[in-house]
Parts: C-alpha cells; sequence; structure tokens
C-alpha cells in the first residue's frame, strides 16, 4: 500500500526532534514533484495544500519529529542511519531502535492521500518538536489556514476518537529556610531508589509510589533530625523514581538503620530499595548532592527539618478528579524537590477549566500555608470536543462505512496527556479537532510496532471522512 511505502521513505530521513531540516526538505520536495502549493517557516515547519475540490478544506496535522533510542550496543547513528524497517508478524517494527510511527505513519497517511486521485481540498500541516517543547505548533502561523475542521493523526489506539486532552502547567513552588550550624553529631547519605516512576499523564494513576515524598516520610521518623541537602526527580513532567537526602542525626548507623527500616517495612512497597552510609563529601558516591551543596556546614534546624518534611508528605500528588466514565481529568505531579535551589517543581494536568482553576488556587493555598511563593512559569492548553460536533459525527459515519466487520466499535475517549492540536485549538479557536490512528504499540521505545492492517484500515477512514466533508 502507497501509506507504508511512504513510511519507509520516511523512515531513511534523520528526524531527531529539533532536528528536522532534512524531513522538511523532502516535503517540500514531494509538493514540488506534484506542483503543489506549500510554504515552510524557519522552524521547519511545512503546509501544503491540494485543492481538487469544491468542499471546505479540511486540515490534516502530524509532526515530524521523533523520539530516537536504540538498544545497548547497538551501532546507529540517528543523525545519518537510515531506520530498519522489518515487516513480521502483521507489524511494521525496526531493528534495535525506535521505529518513528510516533508520528510518522501519520505523516505517510498524509502524503498518501495528498498524492492519491482522492477529489479533495487539503491543508496538510507538519510540526516540528513534539516530543519536546512543542514549539512547532506555537510558532505556527495559522493565519493562512482556511479550514474548520483539523483531524490529528497523532495517536495510539484503533478504533477509536480522541475528543478530549490535558493541559500542562509548568509550576514552581519557592522554598524559604534559614540555614545554620549542626548540632547533631553524625552526618549520613541515604539513597532511596527502586520504584518505577513513570510519565505523569499516563502513569499518575498507577500508585507507583513518588520518591520524594516516600524518603520524606521515611526522614519523619527521625526524631533528632537535621537536613543538610534533599534532592529527588528530574522533571515536571515525570513521577520520580530515586531521591536521596544528607542528614545529620545523634543515631548511630545501627539505630539509624533500624528506624528507617522499620519504616520501609510499614510502607510495605517491595521495590523499595535504600541506601545508608556515613556521610564523607570526599567519597560520596551522590555526585548530584555534591555538586548541589554549596553551604559548608549548614543545615535546617530541627523545627525548619521537619516543618520541610510534613510539606512534602502532604503534598497532594496524584489524580485529582475523574470524569463519568472513570478517565483522569485532573492531577498533579510533584515532579523535582531540590532542597539546594529552594524549589518544588510541580507538573498539572487538567482537560477541564473549571477544574483548573480549582487546582490552581488549591494550590496556591498548599503554598502559602508552607511558607512557599508559587509561580506557573509555562503553559501547553488541552482541548475539548463534544461528541455532537460536526467532526465527531462526520468521523463516525465515516468509521461505520468503512468498516468491513460490522462488530467493530468506534471508542471515544478523553486522553490525560498534552497534545498538539490544544496549541492549534487555542491559536483557532473557531476550529473542531479530533485525534484518530493505527495501532501503535510501544511508543518511544524499540519495542515500537504499528499493526500494518490497522493503517490500511485508519487509511481508508480518514479518506471517507475527507469524502463526506466535501458532499456535506
Amino acid at each position: 500500500m502507497k501509506v507504508i511505502d511512504f513510511f519507509k521513505e520516511i523512515a531513511k530521513i534523520p528526524r531527531e526532534t529539533e532536528k528536522e531540516s532534512k524531513i522538511a526538505d523532502y516535503l517540500c520536495e514531494f509538493a514540488q514533484k506534484r506542483n503543489l502549493e506549500y510554504e515552510r517557516d524557519e522552524y521547519n515547519n511545512v503546509v501544503i495544500k491540494k485543492n481538487t475540490s469544491n468542499g471546505e478544506p479540511v486540515i490534516l496535522q502530524a509532526h515530524t519529529d521523533m523520539v530516537c533510542e536504540k538498544d545497548a550496543g547497538k551501532d546507529f547513528d540517528f543523525s545519518k542511519d537510515p531506520i530498519e524497517v522489518i515487516e513480521k508478524d502483521g507489524y511494521l517494527m525496526a531493528n534495535g531502535t525506535t521505529l518513528g510511527a510516533d508520528n510518522g505513519i501519520g505523516v505517510a497517511q498524509i502524503l498518501s492521500i495528498l498524492d492519491s486521485n482522492l477529489k479533495c481540498n487539503i491543508e496538510a500541516v507538519f510540526t516540528v518538536a513534539e516530543e519536546t517543547t512543542m514549539e512547532g505548533a506555537f510558532r505556527l502561523d495559522t493565519s493562512k489556514l482556511k479550514g474548520k475542521l483539523l483531524l490529528n493523526l497523532d495517536g495510539f489506539e484503533e478504533n477509536t476518537i480522541i475528543i478530549e486532552s490535558a493541559a500542562f502547567s509548568d509550576i514552581i513552588m519557592k522554598l524559604k529556610y534559614q540555614w545554620g550550624q549542626p548540632k547533631n553529631q553524625y552526618q549520613y547519605h541515604i539513597l532511596l531508589k527502586g520504584l518505577k516512576g513513570g510519565h505523569s499523564g499516563f502513569d499518575i494513576d498507577k500508585n507507583r509510589g513518588n520518591s520524594s515524598m516516600i524518603l520524606a516520610e521515611i526522614l519523619n521518623e527521625i526524631e533528632e533530625i537535621e537536613i543538610v541537602s534533599f534532592i529527588g526527580g528530574t522533571k515536571f513532567n515525570v513521577i520520580p523514581s530515586d531521591a536521596e537526602a544528607i542528614i545529620r542525626t545523634n543515631l548511630t548507623e545501627g539505630e539509624l538503620k533500624e528506624v528507617i527500616c522499620k519504616k520501609i517495612e510499614e510502607i510495605g512497597i517491595n521495590e523499595l530499595f535504600v541506601e545508608i552510609e556515613e556521610y564523607h563529601a570526599e567519597k560520596s558516591n551522590s555526585d548530584i548532592l555534591l555538586k548541589n551543596i554549596t553551604r559548608k556546614n549548614s543545615v535546617l534546624d530541627k523545627r525548619q527539618s521537619k516543618q520541610f518534611l510534613n510539606s512534602i508528605i502532604n503534598f497532594p500528588h496524584g489524580v485529582w478528579k475523574i470524569n463519568e466514565n472513570n478517565e483522569i481529568t485532573t492531577s498533579v505531579n510533584l515532579g523535582v524537590v531540590d532542597l539546594q535551589q529552594n524549589i518544588l517543581k510541580i507538573g498539572m494536568r487538567s482537560s477541564r477549566k473549571i477544574e483548573e482553576e480549582d487546582t490552581i488556587k488549591q494550590l496556591n493555598k498548599y503554598a502559602k500555608e508552607n511558607e512557599m511563593k508559587m509561580e506557573i512559569i509555562g503553559h501547553q492548553p488541552g482541548f475539548e470536543t463534544l461528541k455532537n460536533d460536526r467532526i465527531i459525527r462526520l468521523l463516525e459515519k465515516a468509521f461505520y462505512l468503512v468498516q468491513e466487520n460490522k462488530n467493530e466499535k468506534l471508542k471515544m475517549k478523553a486522553v490525560h496527556i498534552t497534545v498538539e492540536i490544544g496549541i492549534l485549538k487555542e491559536k483557532m479557536p473557531e476550529i473542531q479537532v479530533a485525534i484518530i490512528s493505527p495501532n501503535i504499540q510501544g511508543a518511544h521505545t524499540t519495542r515500537e510496532r504499528v499493526e500494518i492492517e490497522s493503517i490500511i484500515k485508519t487509511t481508508k477512514w480518514i479518506e471517507e471522512f475527507i469524502k463526506l466533508q466535501n458532499i456535506c
């Protein structure tokens, strides 16, 4: 099928995030060869237009960049080597690398339609940097787009329309503590690791544990404690799996281990692993803490140490709201705790504006109660499409028209992740948006694969949707 041929061509082209110039070259050459109108901006976003019908234009959108991961020991250079696409057991997959079906299949589906004899009015939008900053969508000039229906092809589930996604806010809370001279005798380094962590959208409801909160709970069992340092987590949108601290106490190493082991047993998380060692800066194996400790011989006293630990223990991390389908609509992730920088980094997701506003109020209240200053430093919008909106009615009708298996049912769902079309919807409030895709598994990993039959079915679905738009 033509769409698979286009995907195999795309797989030969380097397109790591923020290195999309070569795939942009390919798209422009594609348009030139077919005498299609196109425009490329300075960020390597590309828009191609095809008008062979009198119908209103449909905007088809996909992103050109991909996550580049490879197996340990795999000799592969994503800046020049073509991805080896394998067909096996009804799937396309790669040999020891990510496949790039996310979102290369969407790109290929759009190209196959632009290259077809289908009578259509298409505005094809190819954006960059979706896997990181979504700068492509933010920077895209939408003023020349005339379509009122935007179909994004960057999902993972077949037979599904995504009608809602969450907005994401980057929130920081600045801490205020007074550092002083230590009174306790012994200094220890405590490292907690082994938790699963995860994506703050996909995994926030899986009760995987937050390493910063669990370490704070463990340390709070130490009655006479002075905290020297505490660091947990890496990103706003990642549930932290590791955390570490340097503390001072009058407990001997044996006494400290007894207190901590008792608390770990009480917590009852099997994969939890805690290392305890007497801390000496010159031989510590903790590079992170060594780099961050700039205050020699300074600690939080017992009162402030307990205040800090309790603020972390009581942080409202996790799922906040769910909808009538038991789907998450609002959640908060305590992504980073860095006592050396006196900062918390928090990721908040919400697909409901009223819930988002209420959550911000509650987080502000938490900050004030714990003598912190809260600031929202970044925001990526979500979207919500109603089931009776025109784009959904057309997609639903098109789905059942092309189904060979009449027993297959169409699903509509909300996702608790942030996607590009939320940004595009905010830039073009008058448009209606939705997401569909074939069956893609293991995205962002070397186990990534996409079902061939699902590609074919979804492409027919898109084509039928365009036909219906032309006659309506």
